[in-house]
């Protein structure tokens, strides 16, 4: 994406961070064109409807923007060259066996490199930048619904071959379950990374509850207790009958308790 202008006083090194604050601190139309133009190109190498980024929506977004781009002294012209765009979200994934974690994971939201520098090791430099500017590692990125393409990338590049598809669109690596320890202490997850303690696992046509052995009152991330039974009954009429029985119980819970005001 050729610009007719020196973009070095503006934007600085040939690699950039573009978080909220530094966009809206640009105050230059020819960048924000420059970007917004770029990104409109993304949208048509993935085939979507609208751009996935804008200089106007990253202004008003915790997302951060990471810009390649040189500036050619013979022509005296500047060629933003690609860009990642990053952000992190709370995030519930299964591993592949359908073990669940939770966490704040920095995800991958868009990802482009200019069709005509491609190949040329711009792409792995925008990514081992924003790598090292967020302190986080290969593998504990989320891809926000990636193309073969990019997927390929990260396989070659990191020796991220093992994708492990959510039902949200998102991508993991199976390397990013790898990294909490069966006993649950953690090697080197995500910042803000956990695994609940009462994972759940998805069965053949529907959901299953891996149930504690023991029932516990009080328990700090359920509340109280309503001394149902653990080990409930898994037919319709089961099923029927164990939410009647819960309805009475939390009624009764209720009636019981002290008034609020």
């Amino acid at each position: 994406m050729e610009v007719e202008a020196d973009l070095r006083p503006i934007l600085g090194p040939a690699l950039v961070r573009l978080d909220p604050m530094r966009i809206k601190q640009l105050q230059s139309p020819v960048v924000y064109k420059a970007i917004d133009d770029l990104a409109k190109l993304s949208a048509q190498c993935m085939q979507v409807r609208a751009p996935l980024t804008s200089c106007e929506k990253l202004v008003t977004s915790d997302h951060t923007l990471y810009l390649s781009w040189e500036f050619d002294e013979e022509k005296n012209i500047s060629r933003l060259l690609g860009y990642a765009k990053v952000g992190r979200k709370k995030l519930f994934l299964y591993d592949s066996e359908m073990q669940t974690y939770e966490g704040e994971i920095l995800c991958l939201l868009d990802f482009y490199v200019h069709f005509a520098v491609q190949r040329k090791g711009h792409g792995k430099a925008i990514i081992d930048y924003m790598l090292q500017n967020e302190h986080a590692e290969p593998y504990q990125l989320a891809l926000d619904n990636p193309s073969v393409t990019l997927l390929g990338f990260l396989s070659q590049r990191y020796g991220l071959t093992k994708p492990v598809w959510q039902n949200t669109n998102f991508v993991v690596f199976e390397q990013l379950f790898k990294s909490v320890n069966t006993n649950g202490t953690v090697e080197s997850p995500p910042e803000g990374w956990s695994r609940p303690q009462t994972p759940r696992k998805i069965g053949s046509g529907a959901t299953e509850t891996r149930w504690l052995e023991h029932a516990i009152s009080g328990h700090a991330s359920k509340g109280h207790a309503m001394n149902a039974a653990v080990e409930a009954d898994q037919t319709p009429e089961g099923a029927m009958a164990n939410r009647a029985n819960q309805a009475k119980a939390r009624k009764a819970h209720i009636l019981s308790s002290q008034p609020l005001w």
